[in-house]
């Protein structure tokens, strides 16, 4: 059982990675489904599945909880928050650096196309000190906007957050704790809300999973994974579906529906006594879980980067009608977006170990 879950856990992980970073590439070089002029079952296909954005950050979010309350059973609720919170930093530091790097030499060298001037609606460029202060006092989007071009730091934020207000919480005696959650969904703002719910699911999943408390079955808990995502596809963006301003709302929550059902999925699958499985924790917090988290909150700079170059070298247009080379193209594309990001994981892990004195094999 436990070698099936961390089989689960690291396909997941890395199948939300890739299905995130098709979302983000596929808005770069083809055009909306809804302008697509000879519409096919390929393309209903290709578009259907790099539709699912947000809802692979759901999976992620998810996996993120499990995260969360494996560490949670192993150490004080002050220290576990600590070790999650140093996580996201070992992240955004080196990730805010390539960004940079990677956003200074697309604008002045490979913007040919206006990839970072004339988006707006896609990315828009923030450079500056303010930004960059904000950004690694993880106060985006709260009150500065995401640094550069990365349009995925404010889920690092929102789960900066979610810990900030877990460690209060447990530190908290009940009646402060009900004002503290009253306060947090008065003010807050909705997807902030949205995301945490979902992020707790994943949580719920260790605590659950680690009684003898029944489960869903698995078949059942899988269909509902199907049947969220249709769901969540069917609602689009469409905020008519109900009365303002509940539409609103509907597209904002939808996601937790996903992340539900996908908790389901762990909690059937969730080991019944996996507190001191060493493959279990190396699943959820080794060198690989870094890698595809890296992955996960930083492609953005890169992706911009690499479209840039090829629009600029090849002088191929962005945002295309599908053609079998336009295609070609995509794959290429995220293959090395992730080829590029899993080597910069690499290369600052290397660079810290110079830095410590240590050798990397001996530090791995």
């Amino acid at each position: 059982m436990p070698n099936r879950f961390v089989s689960f856990l690291q396909l997941a992980r890395w199948t939300s990675v890739i299905v995130t970073l098709m979302y983000h590439v596929r808005f770069l070089l083809f055009v909306d489904y809804g302008d697509v002029h000879a519409k096919t079952a390929l393309s209903a296909a290709f578009y259907f599945l790099t539709g699912l954005g947000h809802e692979s950050f759901a999976v992620f979010f998810v996996l993120d909880g499990i995260v969360t309350g494996r560490a949670l059973q192993r150490y004080p609720p002050g220290a576990a928050v600590a070790r999650r919170v140093s996580a996201l930093y070992r992240l955004l530091l080196p990730g805010l650096v390539i960004g940079a790097i990677c956003d200074v030499m697309g604008v002045r060298f490979l913007n040919g196309f206006g990839l970072y001037t004339a988006y707006p609606a896609f990315s828009t460029l923030t450079l500056g000190y303010a930004p960059l202060l904000g950004n690694l006092l993880m106060l985006q989007p709260f009150f500065v906007p995401t640094f550069g071009s990365n349009g995925m730091l404010y889920l690092l934020s929102y789960l900066f957050w979610s810990l900030i207000l877990l460690a209060l919480c447990a530190r908290a005696a009940w009646r402060r704790r009900i004002v503290l959650l009253a306060a947090v969904v008065a003010l807050a703002p909705s997807s902030f809300l949205a995301w945490a719910a979902i992020w707790l699911t994943g949580i719920a999943v260790v605590y659950a999973g680690a009684t003898r408390a029944a489960r869903p079955p698995l078949p059942v808990a899988i269909a509902g994974v199907v049947g969220a995502l249709l769901l969540s596809r069917f609602i689009g963006a469409d905020a008519h579906l109900l009365p303002s301003p509940f539409g609103a709302w509907l597209i904002e929550w939808k996601y937790v529906f996903v992340g539900a059902s996908f908790a389901a999925v762990a909690w059937a699958l969730y080991p019944i006594h996996p507190r001191h499985d060493g493959a279990v924790d190396a699943a959820v917090d080794g060198a690989a879980p870094q890698t595809a988290a890296f992955t996960f909150f930083f492609h953005f700079p890169v992706m911009m980067l690499l479209a840039a170059a090829s629009s600029t070298f090849l002088g191929q247009p962005l945002m295309q009608q599908p053609a079998p080379a336009r295609y070609g193209e995509f794959v290429i594309l995220v293959a090395a977006c992730v080829g590029m990001t899993v080597l910069a994981v690499r290369a600052g892990a290397s660079a810290m170990d110079a830095v410590a004195g240590r050798r990397p094999d001996i530090a791995a």
